[in-house]
């Protein structure tokens, strides 16, 4: 702490002077404490329960300083502090347990017992450290330097709930940021543990809030932790980690069944609701390993009602077929043993045998799946802010090196960016550097861009080896949160490396002070190999151009959009359709088709009675307005980038279509990116008097090969638009 913070008086008063803080945090897991005021302090009992509360069962707790001052007397290594309460008494902050030893050894001496080495003036002449003008946020501070940073720590649940204390009184205010970084600064630990700390808080105050509250230990801390690091719970409970909150209180209220005992109705067809008879079911989670193995089948609705009716998670593990798989994995790691045993024998297998190994392998063939197309296809991952509508996205953006980018950065970043200029701008290279830096860790990602650009069906690792020289840094603060991206070629050491290998891809992801990383190794002619635990993306994104056909993105689209519901209850897809229709009224709705196993959208319209069409018989500009449109529910509070926007759309379609876009970016919380060569574009977007002040437009430059870059905010471009009839494809001197 800084001398501005705290000023310090020293004194010395009698013992008895000295009162012990009866609402100390080392109490908050005693299940005889309760809140005592501050005008109850010097009430007798008080005082002598808070005295037992520190000694513990036969001053256990005390014996180390009881040991220690009658060796050494009383040593002021650690100063006693305490708070003024007036009429020379004093609220003690820190030293509670040196204070009570005190009180202890003063009670021994007075009934003629031995305090060994410890000078009895002591008890008349306590020295002490007075804090003036102290106000709570000071005394949580100067606990917490001692007890959560300090070498003194309290258990978990204490630390969590001081942090939770000081920052409750800026949880609704736009400071609230502000303070939780200065608390971070003042006790020297990291946003992660602080936020990880007041995840598993805000869930406690939750679950105390309901109708099992009154059950909470403080050893069931270690669940509610280990509940909030589960991505998959996390999911399942529609957890937003900007509030801390769960938003779908049904699935809250059944986990928290889970954790506590619950009542049933002995005798359901008794209609005597006088004689009703209950009977009382112990938690069927008691333990934090129990919360790791529901995390595997939380989604999984026949396991959770198999887990919920036997009363145990590992009826529900068994349900969910995760046993099986287990099961399958190790059969699989046994074969893999066998065979590299087999193989130190291999000068003994002789050709009586070969009969047998020509059997299983042909039998070993057959379990292998065919291939598909792609060489490296997408996982498992997990969003990082994926729920929660007051996420707010890119602040700004920083590139140190992608392609003509280099030391470049980019800030005033709003809810609609347009970035215009020259050919050979660098503006398709900008959205793909914001959006593979959402994608974080994820390798498959940049792969994929990059077969998609260049229209291939699968990826050469020769020809990615030849066209990846460079390496790729990327950062931007998003939601207030630094994040950022580092993706680099390199030749593997520790892998081995036989003939046919190419090259390593090691690709690093940071989000505020947390680290991910995907490895890659290539081969000319084996498999792909990958290191990585996890992949995380930061927040959902969707990469539209005019020049790739991605279609299984789109099926991803379409299937959110007929998922996902605005604030007024319509569904995206309805809303999509909707102005589809203002384009052509026969048209009555676009239906997703799987026909031989062939995936299309077919358009019901009123111009063909007989049969209606695939939506690839329709202008091309149809097409891309109902890709681009389908894109923002799957972006949900995340970024949609658009290359080259007006590609393909008519000039009279532009303003009600860039409404149409600044709407369902502001419905479904999107940011959106996009680049545009049309001045009539550029134009339609502030002249539909939507929200100008949500959009900023850069022109960008290539200058000697450095990208420099021109700033105008939305309602600046309307009145330059209006007034100066602006180009800001070529022009931005007024």
């Amino acid at each position: 702490m800084s001398e501005e913070i705290i000023e310090l008086k020293k004194i010395s008063y009698h013992l008895k002077n000295l009162y012990l803080d009866p609402n100390n945090y080392r109490f908050v897991d005693n299940e005889d404490y309760k809140i005592v005021e501050n005008e109850n302090i010097y009430d007798e009992k008080i005082q002598r329960r808070t005295k037992t509360f520190i000694e513990g069962n036969k001053r256990e707790n005390l014996k180390d300083l009881v040991l220690s001052f009658k060796e050494n007397g009383f040593l002021n290594v650690d100063i006693i502090q305490v708070k003024n309460l007036g009429n020379n008494n004093y609220l003690v902050l820190e030293g509670n347990r040196r204070v009570a030893t005190l009180k202890a050894l003063q009670e021994d001496y007075e009934n003629g017992l031995d305090i060994g080495l410890l000078n009895p003036g002591i008890f008349k002449s306590v020295p002490f450290e007075i804090h003036d003008n102290e106000d709570d946020k000071k005394h949580l501070i100067i606990m917490g330097l001692k007890h959560i940073s300090g070498n003194k720590k309290w258990s978990a649940i204490n630390q969590a709930q001081l942090i939770y204390d000081y920052l409750k009184a800026y949880w609704e205010l736009e400071r609230y940021f502000v303070e939780e970084t200065k608390l971070c600064k003042s006790l020297g630990i990291t946003k992660v543990k602080l936020r990880s700390s007041q995840r598993a808080y805000h869930l406690i105050v939750e679950y105390k809030k309901s109708d099992y509250g009154d059950q909470f230990k403080s050893d069931d801390y270690s669940i509610f932790v280990e509940i909030i690091k589960r991505p998959n719970i996390k999911e399942w409970l529609e957890w937003d980690d900007t509030w801390y909150k769960a938003h779908n209180q049904y699935n809250l209220q059944r986990l928290f069944s889970w954790i506590s005992n619950t009542e049933e109705i002995k005798n359901e067809d008794n209609d005597d609701e006088e004689y009703e008879e209950y009977e009382e079911f112990e938690p069927i989670i008691t333990k934090s390993a129990e919360i790791r193995d529901l995390a595997i089948f939380i989604k999984d609705d026949n396991a959770l009602n198999i887990m919920e009716k036997y009363k145990s998670v590992s009826r529900g593990l068994i349900a969910s077929g995760e046993i099986d798989k287990q099961n399958y994995e190790a059969s699989l790691k046994e074969l893999a043993d066998g065979i590299n045993k087999l193989k130190s024998y291999k000068d003994m297998i002789s050709l009586s045998d070969a009969d047998v190994i020509e059997s299983i392998k042909k039998e070993f063939l057959e379990l292998i799946p065919k291939k598909s197309s792609l060489d490296i296809g997408q996982g498992n991952f997990s969003v990082c802010f994926e729920y929660g509508k007051n996420t707010t996205q890119f602040d700004s953006i920083e590139i140190t090196n992608y392609k003509v980018f280099k030391d470049f950065s980019i800030n005033k970043l709003n809810k609609i960016n347009i970035f215009a200029g020259f050919n050979n701008s660098g503006k398709t290279s900008l959205l793909e550097a914001i959006y593979l830096l959402t994608k974080q860790n994820d390798i498959t990602s940049f792969l994929e861009l990059i077969r998609l650009k260049n229209k291939l069906s699968s990826l050469n690792p020769n020809w990615l080896n030849q066209v990846f020289d460079e390496g790729i840094i990327v950062s931007g603060i998003f939601n207030h949160i630094e994040t950022s991206i580092h993706l680099e070629k390199f030749e593997a050491t520790n892998i081995d490396k036989k003939d046919d290998y190419i090259a390593s891809y090691k690709l690093d992801a940071k989000v505020d002070n947390r680290t991910l990383n995907n490895t890659i190794h290539t081969f000319g002619y084996e498999t792909l190999k990958r290191d990585n635990s996890k992949v995380e993306h930061l927040c959902n994104a969707i990469f539209k151009s005019p020049y790739f056909y991605n279609l299984n993105e789109i099926l991803q689209t379409y299937t959110k959009s007929i998922e996902y519901k605005t604030e007024d209850g319509k569904l995206a897809i309805n809303m999509v359709i909707e102005f589809i229709k203002g384009i052509d009224s026969s048209i009555n709705d676009i239906r997703l088709s799987d026909s031989n196993n062939i995936k299309r959208f077919i358009i019901d319209s009123d111009k063909f009675k007989e049969k209606n069409l695939d939506i690839t018989n329709y202008g091309e500009g149809l097409q891309r307005i109902f890709e681009i449109a389908l894109g923002f529910a799957y972006s949900q509070n995340g970024i949609l980038c658009i290359d080259e926007f007006e590609t393909a759309i008519h000039n009279t379609l532009l303003k009600s279509f860039t409404e149409f876009v600044q709407k369902l970016a502001h419905m479904f919380n999107v940011q959106v990116f996009l680049t545009s060569h049309s001045k009539e574009c550029i134009d339609a977007f502030v002249n539909n008097d939507y929200n100008n002040d949500e959009i900023s437009a850069y022109f960008l430059e290539n200058v000697n090969n450095e990208i420099k870059t021109k700033f105008v905010k939305g309602e600046r471009l309307k009145y330059l638009v209006d007034n100066l009839d602006l180009d800001i494809r070529g022009n931005t001197n007024e």
